[in-house]
């Protein structure tokens, strides 16, 4: 986890990653609405991605809100590519399942992207 902390130590946003398939997947990105609008999630992602190019791994994958400005559009500006469902890999497919089976898909259309590295 990667946590972005204020100048008094308090959090103002994080994201959570850990391997999935031949893959660093990240689970969640949150910033607190106090701080947004200041390229704190951009920072936070591209910190993610240059820990996952430090440990070697090949890609960084997430799921996400197709439709959401601050999602999917968000994370095709740095470099995420929409992934094909009927061609994920087990554990990815694994979450997109979950996904469906809590309800998330009926908040909107939900898709798997990749950013290889």
């Amino acid at each position: 986890m990667l946590v972005a902390e204020v100048e008094d130590g308090r959090t103002a946003g994080f994201v959570a990653a850990a391997p999935l398939d031949a893959a660093l997947h990240v689970f969640t990105i949150a910033v607190d609405p106090a701080h947004m609008r200041r390229g704190l999630g951009r920072a936070l992602m591209t910190a993610a991605l240059e820990h996952a190019a430090w440990a070697f791994w090949p890609a960084v994958t997430l799921t996400t809100f197709r439709d959401v400005p601050w999602n999917a559009p968000f994370y095709r500006s740095l470099g995420f590519l929409a992934a094909d469902d009927a061609l994920l890999a087990p554990g990815l497919a694994g979450v997109r399942a979950r996904e469906r089976a809590i309800g998330l898909d009926a908040l909107g259309p939900r898709l798997a992207m990749a950013r290889l590295l």
